[in-house]
């Protein structure tokens, strides 16, 4: 049975390709082939095969869509409460496992504590436990951080389940923080569940993810299926809009024929630990440039390797429940993609290595094409319009005038049109099938919004097809990319002096492209329109969308999450109640001197060992810190400070003995400003004893 539906997708992702080439080669064969219609072949040779590959996913997802039982091999479906056992359910160790670098705490801390409880009202499952693995490198977000940890294990009254830890050292990143948690941890549970920082997942798919686990032996990874949630901008509509719309169909398509090796995204996913630890290890790449060194894309090799150890990997996309936020603009989709980009390219070195699965090498291939298409695309356009030109002025040349009239007019561009018509049928067969398969009645709600949406790709499409070829470019030429932290925050929007020096490049080469085009034939112009009108447009389209606009939030509505309303609205409810931190600004002050919260900042530090004496710079350091207050301090040596026990009751003993007067700026406001509540075992006589007042 596999080996039928993955026969009968290839047939009919084959047939497609066939007939483009064969279009193609028509074309050339007027005159002898060119130099430049040679390499024009090349390229048709990637881009074909992909849109072939998405064309044919989205038509089988449609086509399973219609069928009553679905996907007759799909292995991770919804399992019955009453098949539900929860007995051995409470007895399977899982960790619940999010690592997080530089992100809002209130949110990060809220989705935990909002899964928690959403886990307990199911069924309280004892052996659930949450680790929160911070790579925080800004010292006043740590110190918020544990904080809002301490905050959460006291609002649940719950101090077993909840584990904070950061890493004094990032290496590596995400991949790096879980690897370690695996080497601390790992033996200790039989799954764990990755999370993003802007995820979130109900209790009952936690459920479902572990009882599926439990089903299938050989499930090395499951992936759940997300749906974008908490949109505020036009861009975050319009991707939520189309994640709603067509992802579905994606997902189903791709699992009819990948059926046990179908993708892992990296987050909102359960991984059997043992086979991970054993198997999933990522190695060091070569240094080679920007595709060399650590991996950072960890997601698509960690599939590949769990796949060589010959355990499987499915998609669960019948289960809901699982939820990502979606980045609030271009420029950080633009600045996200530009991170993705050298992490797929770096997939080049694992499409040679040994043992791994056939399937999991086309996933590979996908992922590095998903960018390296945009140069090739780019290639592929210019190539066609010089041909096309030169193959006119031969013909033109070598024929009357009559002649060269009918034979363009009937066979030769009739020929380039067929072309150019199946690659559109290709490339928007998917939307239009999403769109058809919706209930009468939606079909003719959603037509507006469907519309904008179609409208708004294409003019986008080809402002990523530049940027996404500036990546390749720079990433081949040996420029690394820093993987920063990730912006969520729709209200951090960019100023119009930044977006203009951004996109001003993009106008100029619209605006160069629709002369050149105009003056060449209509025609041309014409066809080219599509692309130009999206780079001239760049500006205006990245301000409009990346701005809160509600006239159309009625026309978005999807309504998606209405199995899990109380879910995403008890998230709401926690954020809220937690806009104002009375952290902000006073960090150091509570970490290093509040009697309360300085106790409990500490026994987060892990060294237990002192040392006789501390060396005479450090106790400049801190003789300096209270002096002059902690910005004269550059930040490695606060950081220091910060995590090292010794170091922490050095300056608590200094500060608490030390005169007023000999305070800094810093801390002598902050303790004028400070809720006298904030410090409940310390009286005003014994401040008058230490010297206080």
């Amino acid at each position: 049975m596999i080996k039928i539906q993955r026969s009968l997708f290839f047939l009919t992702f084959i047939i497609p390709v066939i007939w483009g080439f064969s279009l193609f080669i028509e074309i050339i064969s007027f005159r002898g082939i060119e130099i430049t219609e040679y390499y024009q072949f090349i390229t048709l040779i990637f881009l074909l095969p992909m849109l072939s590959y998405g064309a044919n996913t989205a038509f089988f997802g449609f086509l399973l869509s219609l069928k009553k039982n679905g996907d007759p091999l799909l292995k991770t479906k919804k399992i019955p409460d009453k098949e539900l056992d929860f007995s051995t359910l409470e007895s399977i160790p899982v960790a619940i496992v999010m690592p997080v670098y530089e992100e809002n705490e209130i949110s990060i801390f809220s989705r935990i504590k909002v899964i928690f409880e959403s886990t307990t009202k199911i069924h309280k499952l004892p052996k659930l436990e949450y680790f929160i693995l911070s790579d925080t490198r800004t010292p006043e977000k740590w110190i918020k951080e544990e904080a809002a940890y301490i905050e959460l294990c006291e609002s649940t009254n719950n101090f077993n389940n909840f584990h904070y830890r950061r890493r004094k050292s990032n290496l590596n990143g995400k991949s790096g923080n879980i690897a370690d948690f695996c080497r601390r941890w790992g033996k200790k549970y039989k799954y764990m569940i990755i999370l993003d920082a802007d995820s979130l997942v109900s209790g009952e798919l936690i459920i479902q993810l572990i009882a599926n686990m439990e089903k299938n032996p050989k499930a090395g990874i499951i992936q759940s299926s997300t749906k974008i949630f908490r949109t505020t901008t036009l861009f975050q509509k319009l991707t939520e809009f189309s994640s709603y719309l067509f992802s579905p169909f994606f997902l189903k398509g791709a699992t009819y024929w990948q059926i046990n090796a179908t993708g892992y995204w990296g987050h909102n996913a359960i991984l059997r630990v043992k086979p991970f630890m054993e198997h999933c290890a990522l190695p060091h790449l070569p240094e080679y440039g920007g595709i060399g060194g650590k991996i950072l894309s960890h997601d698509t090799v960690e599939a590949a390797l769990m796949r060589k150890a010959e355990y499987d990997v499915y998609c669960a996309y019948e289960l809901d429940g699982s939820y990502e936020e979606s980045p609030p603009n271009i420029i950080d989709v633009l600045k996200r993609d530009q991170r993705w980009c050298q992490g797929n390219l770096q997939h080049f070195w694992f499409l040679f290595g040994k043992k791994i699965p056939f399937i999991n090498r086309i996933h590979i291939l996908n992922g590095i094409l998903s960018y390296l298409n945009s140069p090739i695309w780019l290639c592929y356009i210019l190539l066609s319009l010089w041909n096309y030109l030169e193959d006119s002025k031969y013909l033109n040349y070598s024929m009357l005038p009559e002649e060269y009239e009918f034979f363009k007019s009937q066979i030769y561009d009739p020929l380039y049109l067929k072309l150019l018509s199946l690659s559109l049928v290709l490339l928007f067969l998917p939307r239009v099938l999403s769109f058809f398969s919706l209930p009468i009645l939606q079909i003719f709600k959603k037509l507006p919004a469907y519309l904008m949406e179609t409208l708004f790709s294409i003019l986008i499409a080809p402002i990523y097809m530049v940027y996404h070829s500036i990546f390749v470019f720079s990433i081949l030429l040996n420029k690394r990319i820093t993987w920063g932290p990730q912006n969520r925050d729709a209200d951090s929007g960019y100023n119009l002096t930044y977006i203009l020096s951004s996109f001003f490049g993009v106008t100029v080469l619209g605006l160069a492209a629709a002369y050149i085009s105009y003056s060449h034939s209509t025609m041309l112009f014409v066809l080219t329109f599509p692309i130009w009108v999206g780079w001239i447009l760049s500006i205006p389209l990245v301000i409009f969308t990346g701005k809160e606009q509600k006239t159309f939030n009625r026309l978005f509505e999807t309504k998606f999450w209405e199995t899990n309303f109380g879910l995403i609205k008890n998230l709401e409810n926690t954020l809220d109640s937690h806009k104002n931190s009375y952290l902000e600004g006073r960090e150091f002050f509570f970490a290093l001197v509040h009697p309360v919260f300085f106790h409990q900042h500490k026994q987060l530090q892990g060294n237990k060992t002192y040392q006789s004496k501390l060396p005479k710079s450090t106790e400049e350091d801190l003789v300096q810190l209270l002096k002059q207050g902690p910005n004269s301090l550059d930040r490695k040596t606060i950081l220091r400070i910060l995590s090292n026990r010794e170091l922490l009751d050095s300056f608590y003993l200094k500060f608490w003995t030390s005169k007023k007067e000999d305070w800094a700026d810093y801390w002598t406001t902050i303790w004028e400003e400070i809720n006298p509540s904030f410090f409940p075992s310390i009286s005003n006589n014994k401040k008058n004893d230490l010297n206080l007042q």
